[in-house]
């Protein structure tokens, strides 16, 4: 399975946009207006913007964003919703990689919120190419907790995947001499889920696992049965995360 199909896949239950429930979107928003990096007029390019969940309250607030995304399917979700929500003429969308992206134009803000485009310092300096005057990278600090990962660290010790996609980002800026300024952020996600997508999940985290434990789906059944509301699945995610944030000259 390709980066393609892969994300087209997530896009079939990836959390999108809610404005009854973007209390933290709104937090973001709050921060970037303090800082001056975003007004009506800003432009925007959202990297890694899956379904728009920040897209679509940032078009409120700015002037017009490229969303970027490799999957169809995640942007299909944000056009549906940008009409939804009343910003379509604001968001133009994009479907690519972060490496075969191309544009003439250069963004006052350029964006990406957990994204997984970046993968060498060629991806990094490209971002340097396309920003006027800011970026800014949200992202997950050493560890992204869900009572999944709990559970399973508690009935068998396994160890929760540690993030340094934000440290290599720093490093980097480091080594280019560019002064970053970094605000910490935390949020929790939870919802119900079917049992067979926890399933799902669970089998996820065991194969990207460094110990060797595999699992029936019936021992999975048993291990969630403490998660269990009704008929559905309790799924809790914990972040830890940083605003990292530095100005550009185009």
């Amino acid at each position: 399975m390709n980066q393609k199909e892969y994300w087209n896949k997530k896009a079939l239950d990836f959390p999108r946009y809610d404005k009854n429930k973007d209390g933290f979107q709104q937090k973001i928003i709050k921060l970037l207006k303090d800082e001056n990096i975003i007004n009506d007029k800003t432009s925007v390019l959202d990297i890694g913007c899956g379904t728009g969940v920040y897209t679509i309250p940032l078009a409120k607030e700015c002037g017009n964003i490229t969303a970027l995304d490799i999957s169809s399917k995640m942007l299909e979700h944000l056009e549906e919703d940008s009409w939804n929500y009343n910003v379509n003429t604001k968001i133009q969308t994009r479907c690519s990689n972060w490496k075969e992206f191309k544009s003439t134009e250069k963004y006052d803000l350029v964006l990406a919120t957990l994204s997984a485009a970046f993968s060498d310092e060629q991806d990094f300096e490209k971002i340097l190419h396309y920003s006027k005057k800011n970026v800014c990278f949200i992202d997950f600090v050493d560890t992204k907790g869900s009572n999944f990962e709990e559970l399973l660290y508690n009935t068998y010790g396994i160890e929760k995947a540690i993030f340094k996609d934000l440290e290599n980002k720093k490093k980097w800026l480091e080594h280019k001499n560019i002064e970053f300024k970094t605000t910490p952020l935390t949020n929790t996600y939870s919802k119900l889920i079917e049992i067979d997508e926890a399933i799902y999940k669970i089998k996820e985290i065991l194969k990207s696992s460094q110990e060797n434990i595999i699992l029936s789906e019936e021992e999975i059944r048993i291990v969630l049965n403490p998660l269990r509301v009704g008929n559905k699945i309790n799924y809790v995610i914990n972040m830890k995360l940083e605003l990292l944030h530095w100005r550009t000259t185009s």
